[in-house]
């Protein structure tokens, strides 16, 4: 905790906590007066969200076209069979990659005062993560299923192979991804291309956060829905101006400290 404060005064000081804000979010030439007013910050996540769509597609045709290659000629190390089930839990990695990098993102675009923006995707972000997850656990039960009933290599009346119930839980999964994947993108191509100030600064929102706070004190029906989403949304305002206030306060510091050095060298001459 750091505490500005001017001596011999009683004015009081501004604290913040370090932890908040990384050195990355204040450069040494960075004007304090164009941060006081924000511009439009782009969301940097629409080329990544594309290589992410790839490799889903990519994904999808190996488990659909290795079995099909390997089994029939034997031309394969493993089992076709045993690729998909490697694939199946590698893209587990790769989609925590992707999880990770949009939750940092996530948090930029918050921090930034994009809060519409940012409750409008959270949960998209987080669904292909949810959708692997879910696959996996599913796959383990499958797996045992399979060694139980499957000992010929069929199953069911239709003959169905292990491996059309792993290509059937993939393709599933992959629809899921794919729509949120895609109206992900979508949503972030339309952001960027408004190029909007921050939604918090905007004298609109600030109003109907003024508004919500009266009209939750009147008398009259509330479901829990209303009420949590206007708690939910005070609690993101008031976490963006603590964050702002401390943002602004570290440059402050850093100002003060540049003017002192600039002070001493000068003295020194």
């Amino acid at each position: 905790m750091v505490s500005l404060n001017r001596n011999n005064s009683n004015r009081g000081g501004i604290a913040f906590d370090d932890n908040l804000i990384s050195t990355e979010d204040v450069s040494e030439h960075t004007p304090l007066i164009d941060n006081v007013e924000q511009t439009y910050r782009q969301i940097r996540t629409t080329g990544v969200i594309i290589l992410h769509i790839c490799l889903i597609i990519v994904f999808e045709a190996a488990i659909i076209i290795l079995p099909i290659l390997c089994n029939p000629k034997n031309i394969c190390v493993l089992h076709g069979y045993d690729f998909c089930l490697y694939i199946h839990s590698g893209s587990w990695l790769f989609n925590l990659a992707f999880d990770r990098f949009y939750h940092y993102q996530q948090d930029i675009s918050r921090r930034n005062g994009y809060l519409e923006f940012y409750h409008k995707t959270r949960n998209l972000r987080r669904a292909p993560l949810f959708v692997i997850s879910a696959g996996n656990a599913i796959l383990v039960a499958l797996i045992k299923l399979l060694e139980d009933y499957c000992n010929d290599e069929t199953c069911t009346p239709l003959k169905l192979k292990p491996w059309y119930f792993l290509q059937i839980l993939s393709t599933i999964e992959v629809i899921l991804t794919m729509i949120a994947l895609i109206w992900y993108l979508v949503i972030t191509i339309k952001f960027n291309s408004q190029r909007a100030r921050p939604d918090a600064t905007q004298e609109d929102l600030s109003a109907s956060f003024i508004t919500t706070q009266t009209s939750a004190s009147e008398i009259g029906f509330r479901d829990e829905t209303y009420t949590e989403s206007v708690l939910e949304k005070q609690a993101d305002m008031i976490r963006y101006l603590r964050e702002r206030n401390v943002y602004l306060g570290r440059l402050v510091m850093q100002y003060k400290q540049d003017l002192d050095s600039r002070s001493r060298h000068s003295n020194n001459v």
